[in-house]
């Protein structure tokens, strides 16, 4: 586990709206991938040996085996629109939530004076693959504006701890090999792989390479 403390405070800012305050804090960081490789060993009835290599890491978060449920991380967003707050509490599966209350008796402010849009404090716990899925809808181009920005500024807190972690969240499209909102008229992955040739489009990894080369300047080779 990553000593939260030791790590540098100042962020980037990529913020899109001025109005919101995305900065965050991650509490804990808890990606061990010894650990993580141990237990994909075990379910083969295998020890682990070296250290897994950036190839192994890829393929084993791309088919999302159950041994990276072992990798966790807890964040907090001391400010976050209530209404934005509740669009990530429809997640469940690997992760918690913990959400500043409204209650009139509690904040003593008459609630009835307060917008959705006001903001309230905000953590959450979540494993690897709780991260994938729910980047899958909240980094897509199709959701909310204000979830988005909040959610790449966790994207950008967590390149400082590691790089991997952040390389396999994606939006759906990415992973999908093409846009899975059929309500909506969003062009991003076509613009995304424009001038990409098929052979590479079909593969998964070279899909996940070439949006985080291009979207967030991420480029991790496969060797250490």
């Amino acid at each position: 586990m990553i000593d939260v403390e030791s790590k540098p405070k100042e962020k980037v800012d990529k913020r899109y709206d001025k109005r919101y305050d995305t900065k965050l804090e991650v509490t804990r960081f808890d990606v061990d991938w010894m650990r993580i490789k141990s237990a994909c060993m075990t379910t083969i009835s295998k020890q682990a040996g070296d250290m897994p290599s950036n190839a192994w890491k890829k393929k084993l978060l791309i088919c999302r085996h159950s041994p990276i449920r072992r990798g966790t991380v807890s964040w907090k967003w001391e400010t976050i629109p209530y209404a934005i707050s509740t669009h990530f509490a429809r997640h469940h599966e690997g992760c918690e939530k913990f959400i500043g209350t409204e209650r009139s008796d509690r904040t003593k402010v008459d609630r009835e004076t307060r917008s959705q849009m006001n903001c309230v404090p905000m953590e959450m716990d979540a494993n690897l693959q709780a991260l994938m899925n729910i980047s899958e809808k909240r980094l897509c181009m199709c959701a909310d504006q204000v979830t988005r920005q909040y959610w790449e500024a966790l994207m950008e807190e967590l390149r400082e701890y590691d790089e991997m972690v952040v390389w396999s969240n994606v939006p759906q499209c990415v992973r999908c090999g093409g846009c899975v909102e059929p309500f909506g008229q969003c062009k991003f992955y076509e613009n995304l792989m424009k001038d990409v040739p098929l052979e590479d489009q079909m593969n998964v990894k070279k899909r996940y390479d070439i949006y985080n080369k291009k979207v967030r300047d991420l480029v991790l080779k496969d060797e250490d």
